[in-house]
């Protein structure tokens, strides 16, 4: 039975990445993850490798043996390619991100790189991870120290704190780095590229 995405659709693998301008959406990290490509299809999956998670996916389908979600592999700093997203989508990212402010600006003005006017960062993680914490990016954004500023700014438009209950973690399991433990978020924070 193929996965669908929110409006019914099966999800797509696309093959030419990222030269494919109609796919306007990104995902980083995202391990054995499906969360992109089912909230905003026509989403590049991306990762620092592939995963080997065989029985994970023989439920959707016995005759794959080594089935992923990843469109192709990427690293968020080190990726070559010269084009804008209309959002990019990181599930507990880990070693990127806004944990310190050296580490804010560096993120930021990547991301910036990549989104297109009024683009949309959405993080979805754990407070316990500093890597993407809201009060991470309350201490970026409140800086006054010209080094730590972004070349780009950005604002908070929405946080939402994630109870066990919410439906993002009723509809989807996130990962922790290794891909063998289960994480569960509990907020959701999204920015918006000014």
């Amino acid at each position: 039975m193929p996965i669908l995405d929110k409006f019914g659709n099966p999800i797509q693998h696309h093959e030419n990445f990222p030269h494919d301008l109609n796919v306007l959406n990104i995902e980083f990290g995202a391990g054995r993850n499906d969360f992109g490509k089912r909230e905003y299809p026509c989403c590049y999956l991306t990762d620092l490798s592939y995963p080997q998670m065989l029985s994970y996916f023989r439920e959707y389908n016995d005759d794959i043996v080594d089935y992923h979600f990843l469109d192709n592999v990427c690293n968020f700093y080190d990726s070559t390619f010269e084009r804008k997203f209309d959002n990019i989508i990181l599930c507990n990212p880990f070693e990127y991100g806004f944990k310190k402010l050296g580490d804010a600006k560096k993120f930021f003005d990547r991301a910036g790189d990549l989104l297109g006017e009024n683009g949309l960062l959405h993080v979805i993680g754990h407070s316990n991870n500093p890597w993407c914490k809201k009060d991470a990016f309350d201490n970026f954004i409140k800086n006054e120290i010209d080094d730590y500023f972004s070349k780009y700014q950005f604002q908070l438009e929405s946080y939402e704190v994630l109870s066990t209950d919410h439906e993002i973690n009723q509809t989807y399991n996130f990962y922790s780095t290794g891909l063998n433990k289960i994480t569960v978020p509990n907020e959701r924070l999204i920015i918006k590229k000014l």
